[in-house]
């Protein structure tokens, strides 16, 4: 049996089609989960079976660690009766911790080099990751190359080999075709990697955008911290929202003709569909956003004078666009190979 634990919004996406084949297979697996984000609701929204443990502790430094150690165990207690070999994640601690207690091999997947690596080199058995991160980057980001297994592509890639345009979802957000939809995803405001130096260049995009009266301004705010920083930094306007439910993630991004995030999962995505897209991420900039850069399908932003320049327009989309099935293709040739 393998064990998969998904403790932020973006890894529901992510594995959705890696049960699908596992399904597929006839491979037995189960599903825990962290009350954090979108996670829980974007469970719920695709149907996948789980056990939700634990939630997140917030900014405070002390109180991480004692959440990570608190979920770990709990987490030990309810694998510890089943028949797991094998656990999989992306970026989970608690997990390796919980893996480390019960002696279960371990695959973490991750695709930001300059996160900690003390815990990951430590405690996983296997670290998987995309292949067009120079070793070099890794190695001097203080990663264990002894342990990295690469996949083709990107993570983003997993899923979106099966991406089908919606024409109407548009509706279902209830914004008109003819409105220029900008999506906004704020800074990480409780997570490791946050960058106060985001902040300035959030709120000044948003006044820009909503500037243009076509333009509705969608906000996907992970927490409620978000939400009320975004509310005292904002005069909120009839064309800036907040989304009140779970939707396709995919179909969200497609469906814009702009999109500004500070989280990397939604910035890749959103190049790789082919929406405008503008990175607010003022952490260390990580390999596959200086990739996307220099394609032309991403560009970061580092200073708020660059914002008042940028165009607010509709744009135009190839909708019968194919995506590479090489990422899930791998992945899952790693998970089946050490399950056994």
């Amino acid at each position: 049996m393998i064990w998969f634990d998904l403790d932020n919004s973006p890894h529901v996406p992510l594995f959705r089609p890696v049960f699908a084949e596992l399904d597929k297979k006839n491979v037995k697996y189960t599903v825990t989960s962290r009350n954090f984000a979108q996670t829980t609701d974007l469970l719920k929204f695709w149907k996948i079976p789980y056990t939700g443990i634990g939630a997140h502790a917030g900014k405070s430094k002390v109180k991480k660690v004692t959440n990570l150690l608190g979920r770990s165990l709990k987490l030990r207690k309810y694998i510890k009766p089943l028949p797991v070999n094998l656990a999989v994640s992306h970026g989970s601690r608690a997990q390796l911790v919980a893996c480390k207690l019960l002696g279960i091999k371990s695959i973490l997947m991750l695709d930001y080099e300059y996160t900690e690596t003390k815990i990951f080199n430590t405690l996983s058995t296997i670290l998987l990751m995309p292949e067009c991160i120079p070793g070099e980057r890794l190695k001097s980001a203080g990663f264990d190359i002894k342990k990295i297994i690469r996949y083709r592509g990107i993570k983003e890639e997993l899923y979106l080999k099966d991406f089908i345009p919606d024409k109407n979802f548009r509706k279902d957000i209830d914004v008109n075709e003819d409105d220029i939809l900008v999506v906004v995803r704020p800074p990480g405001m409780s997570s490791n990697y946050h960058d106060s130096r985001s902040e300035p260049l959030l709120v000044e995009s948003l006044k820009h955008f909503s500037s243009q009266n076509n333009a509705v301004c969608l906000i996907i705010n992970r927490t409620q911290r978000e939400r009320d920083y975004i509310l005292s930094h904002i005069q909120i306007k009839p064309n800036i929202r907040f989304l009140e439910k779970p939707v396709d993630g995919l179909q969200l991004l497609y469906a814009a003709d702009i999109a500004v995030s500070g989280g990397g999962t939604m910035n890749r995505e959103s190049a790789m569909l082919g929406t405008k897209t503008y990175s607010i991420f003022t952490g260390k900039t990580p390999y596959i956003d200086e990739w996307l850069e220099e394609q032309g399908k991403l560009k970061m932003v580092r200073n708020v004078n660059e914002i008042a320049n940028f165009e607010i327009k509709r744009i135009e989309k190839n909708s019968s666009q194919s995506y590479s099935t090489r990422a899930i293709d791998d992945v899952l040739n790693v998970l089946l190979e050490n399950s056994n």
